[in-house]
């Protein structure tokens, strides 16, 4: 088993922070109460985090197949992938005009199997990852499942292969040349709060959306009168 790094626990936890607030004002957007424009600030605001969310978990891939057990690495993306099939379903009972196929959880749990097959050929990922994030071809008519398609159809949470496996992959390369010894690189006493987020990202991003549609759609009903006396 690996040990954690809290400058790494506490990256995840400022992206997860960034992705609460960028998830929020992506469901107002959704629900009609704000319009969030493309190339607008909200709209690179939602890069960012996105950006910052997936780096980060191209490097912890890394750490984790670096001295970890391959099969526990394997066991991490298909539980990762039934948590994302969960939500598809989920999403596709409660907004099916608008459900997730191929939301961050399914492609975090192919980039998992993608960094396994460069284990110890770590150097792949740098070439690979760039073709990802610079290349057309893997942007596909109708390829929505696999994300294989552009951002052209609406949905709740999408993270196409093109650029975002190449993030992932641009970041795997980069953690196995900066912490290639498994050691930390920054001496700092990182908040406590900060490394809680960043142990708890998974349970934490399970549950925030449900409780945000539910708090709008709860603030809706009330406003229109559907709850009052």
């Amino acid at each position: 088993m690996t040990r954690r790094l809290d400058e790494l626990d506490a990256l995840r936890g400022i992206a997860l922070g960034m992705m609460l607030v960028s998830n929020f004002v992506s469901d107002l957007n959704f629900f009609g109460a704000m319009e969030v424009t493309g190339g607008s600030s909200w709209w690179w605001f939602s890069r960012l985090t996105a950006g910052l969310f997936v780096a980060v978990a191209g490097v912890a891939a890394f750490l984790a197949s670096r001295k970890g057990d391959l099969r526990r690495a394997l066991h991490r993306s298909l539980r990762l992938a039934g948590y994302a099939y969960a939500i598809t379903l989920v999403t596709w009972l409660a907004i099916p005009q608008a459900f997730v196929r191929f939301g961050v959880l399914h492609l975090l749990a192919l980039a998992g199997l993608v960094a396994l097959s460069l284990r110890g050929r770590e150097w792949l990922a740098l070439p690979v990852g760039a073709a990802c994030l610079l290349l057309p071809w893997l942007t596909l008519p109708g390829g929505e499942w696999l994300g294989l398609r552009g951002y052209d159809y609406t949905t709740v949470d999408y993270f196409p292969l093109n650029p975002w496996l190449g993030v992932f992959l641009l970041a795997y390369f980069a953690g196995s040349r900066a912490y290639a010894n498994g050691r930390p690189r920054l001496s700092h006493e990182w908040p406590a709060a900060l490394l809680w987020l960043g142990r708890h990202t998974l349970p934490i991003y399970l549950l925030h959306q449900p409780v945000i549609v539910g708090m709008l759609l709860l603030a809706s009903a009330v406003s229109a009168g559907r709850l009052l006396p």
